[in-house]
């Protein structure tokens, strides 16, 4: 299938090779587990990095080095392996490589990490447009990272690079799916009836909660069985999900749910009456999400925030701190309670980590709100036990929907559509306002399964 070399031939940046510095072996590549991925990614003695790279035959470790060299030092950095052996061409050898061995999932992580691009981009983006449809690129929680005319390719790359995860990935995988778009959109449009905005970020959910239903997965480890298919399959899985819309968001919903054992009758929640809570938080001047935005910088949380996240974890299968997609945002509860204390500082350190890793200062601090909130669900209900992972971004996600639907209920059935206003009204609530909001949205998951009338978040 000619897709299936979308990525291998097509780039804004050639790396000539003229000098091969790393080993290669077809019998010991293999996807590193989560840990060992964070591992690399705290290492900052290059020297360290260095050795593990001039040893590993591993692509997948190998493209993690560099990844973690791309963070720390940029692309131009000297690695010392050799002669012309910056970490840009090295990781065009890695490309190179996996482009041999057909390894997917490490040809979009160089990808991204090059920065490459499709050269059809721009003409698929164009013909979606034709077609008057409006694209959404990444999370759709500001106005910007909406494309409703030509862009220059540049400019189009940085909505791109600036709207999607973080995973290098994400950003190839978009192009992908925005080239793969532009061919259907022309030659099945019947495919996009009732679409005003093609919203590219929710098409990977569906994408991953298909391939996690098929494969019996969470959506994390779908996400990264996805990373591994040839484009040609990525195509024909688009192609299904553009043809059966409302029932994969059935599905997704679905998987969002949470479980908890015994009945779900006499569960407590703790709402707080702002207006008569005498420990509210006065609004600052300069309003909440700026407010939001110092504290997430500072990165600093309430009294008894740590040993807070602990008991909460005691009482479900664990957390999903950050973006949902992205495996090393998993904490299972059984291993690291039982290895770490409620008052240990390693406990501390690795939640605090998984929040650093959110590059947005004010959704970080609405993260912590949101722990905080299911932190007193916790206390309020001793029997309570939750039988999935507590996904942040989807609690947070459902309680921004609550809000903006209780505020503007004739506004229901064009939630995706105002979406970007949602959030930023959201930013602007109290602490003691989206506290409640997410006890709410806590509350309708549990009920979720019942309740699939309510689009997805």
């Amino acid at each position: 299938d000619l897709h299936d070399y979308t990525f291998a031939t097509k780039n804004d940046a050639k790396t000539t090779i003229t000098q091969r510095h790393l080993q290669v072996s077809k019998d010991h590549n293999h996807p590193l587990k989560g840990d060992a991925q964070v591992d690399l990614e705290l290492e900052s003695d290059v020297d360290v990095l260095r050795q593990r790279l001039r040893e590993s035959r591993n692509l997948y470790e190998q493209v993690d080095i560099l990844a973690s060299l791309v963070q720390q030092r940029g692309l131009d950095f000297d690695v010392g392996l050799g002669t012309n052996d910056t970490v840009r061409s090295l990781l065009a050898e890695v490309y190179d490589n996996a482009i041999e061995l057909r390894v997917w999932a490490v040809i979009r992580q160089a990808a991204g990490l090059l920065n490459k691009v499709d050269v059809a981009l721009s003409d698929s983006v164009t013909d979606i447009l034709v077609s008057q449809k409006s694209i959404v690129v990444g999370k759709a929680y500001t106005e910007r990272s909406l494309i409703d005319r030509p862009l220059p390719l540049a400019e189009l790359l940085q909505k791109i690079n600036e709207f999607c995860r973080d995973d290098s990935r994400d950003k190839v995988f978009t192009q992908e799916l925005l080239v793969y778009l532009g061919i259907l959109v022309k030659a099945e449009p019947q495919l996009f009836r009732g679409f005003l905005t093609v919203r590219v970020g929710h098409l990977i959910l569906l994408l991953t909660s298909e391939l996690a239903s098929e494969l019996g997965v969470t959506q994390d480890e779908a996400y990264e069985r996805l990373m591994h298919l040839p484009p040609s399959n990525i195509q024909r899985r688009l192609r299904v999900v553009l043809a059966s819309y409302t029932q994969m968001n059935d599905l997704l919903r679905r998987q969002e749910s949470i479980q908890v054992s015994g009945p779900q009758q006499g569960i407590v929640l703790p709402l707080i009456d702002e207006q008569t809570n005498s420990s509210a938080m006065s609004a600052p001047e300069e309003g909440w999400w700026w407010w939001r935005k110092r504290e997430g910088v500072l990165n600093r949380v309430p009294q008894g925030f740590y040993p807070n996240v602990w008991q909460l974890m005691s009482r479900c299968h664990g957390l999903v701190i950050g973006d949902k997609l992205e495996r090393r945002n998993r904490l299972d509860s059984q291993p690291l309670l039982s290895e770490m204390t409620a008052g240990e500082k390693n406990f501390a350190l690795r939640i605090e980590l998984l929040l650093s890793r959110i590059t947005s200062p004010e959704y970080r601090q609405l993260s912590i709100e949101a722990l905080t909130a299911l932190a007193r669900v916790a206390q309020a209900n001793p029997a309570l036990q939750v039988d999935t992972h507590l996904v942040l971004d989807i609690l947070i996600g459902h309680a921004v929907r609550f809000y903006w639907t209780s505020r503007y209920p004739e506004l229901v059935d064009s939630y995706d559509d105002d979406k970007a206003s949602a959030w930023a009204a959201f930013y602007e609530l109290s602490p003691a306002e989206t506290s409640d909001f997410m006890i709410k949205a806590f509350q309708y998951l549990l009920e979720y399964g019942a309740a699939d009338r309510l689009a997805s978040v």
